[in-house]
């Protein structure tokens, strides 16, 4: 009986280590296939970041700009309340217009080009400039692509008393670092009253048209002088001989003879 208790005993140890075994060999595999479970998942993508949204100042409108740099209210710009394509030449042009109602000459000099300079400096010397400047009541100004690369047309029309005037000037580009210059075009006789509509870009047009024809007109001669042709040949004439009875004798080979004349017929 004790033998055989015994054996009962070592069944069950048996059993027990087989069970803790399988539970063991259950648990390495339960660990393996988490494991393999893992490494087969794909990691997760990265929560996305928000994106800093930057937004833009908004652009200085014209009318702003004037304010900021203290433009006399008579110098009125034609879509003040938008933002100028390029604020550095916008900046030029108020400026400019506004030293021309005040009639500042030495803060308009270095806007001008050379040649318009000369012509200031005689306007002062005249006394032209006072006059011409002291009575602006305002100034309507307006600007299209000029006709050469990152240029201006600059249009000013001008309201004195009971009168108008008006001026084409092209500003420079201020490529290569140079300066912004205003130059003066030439100017057809009563433009003032030949532009038509009241837009800036229509105006301009209509002047540069009008440039174009007068320049021209000038190239044209005064005046057309048509000589009238005669034939004053007279039929039977030799070979080689031209001319007319009235011509004048012919000169001699020999110095001192006179050439014979045609006959004289008798009455």
């Amino acid at each position: 009986m004790i033998q055989l208790r015994k054996l009962t005993m070592q069944k069950v140890n048996l059993v027990s280590t087989l069970r803790a075994t399988l539970s063991c060999a259950s648990l390495l595999t339960l660990v393996i296939a988490c494991g393999k479970t893992e490494s087969n998942q794909q990691p997760e993508a990265a929560e996305a970041q928000p994106v800093a949204v930057v937004e833009e100042a908004p652009k200085e409108s014209l009318n702003d700009m004037m304010k900021r740099l203290g433009i006399d209210k008579r110098v009125r710009v034609e879509d003040g309340d938008k933002a100028p394509s390029n604020p550095i030449q916008a900046e030029v042009i108020v400026v400019f217009f506004d030293a021309m109602v005040h009639g500042n000459a030495a803060k308009l000099k270095p806007l001008l080009s050379p040649q318009d300079q000369a012509v200031l400096a005689d306007m002062q010397a005249s006394g032209q400039w006072k006059s011409a400047t002291e009575n602006i009541n305002r100034v309507n100004v307006g600007w299209i692509t000029g006709t050469e690369p990152d240029t201006l047309s600059v249009l000013g029309f001008f309201s004195t008393g009971d009168t108008f005037a008006a001026q084409l000037w092209s500003l420079s580009s201020g490529a290569n670092d140079q300066p912004l210059v205003m130059t003066a075009l030439a100017s057809p006789q009563k433009i003032e009253e030949k532009l038509q509509g009241s837009k800036t870009a229509d105006r301009i047009k209509q002047w540069l048209t009008l440039n174009k024809l007068e320049l021209s007109e000038a190239k044209k001669p005064d005046e057309t002088i048509e000589v009238p042709q005669q034939d004053r040949s007279i039929k039977g004439d030799a070979p080689g001989r031209s001319g007319s009875d009235d011509d004048p004798p012919r000169p001699s080979s020999r110095p001192g003879k006179r050439a014979p004349s045609d006959p004289v017929e008798k009455p």
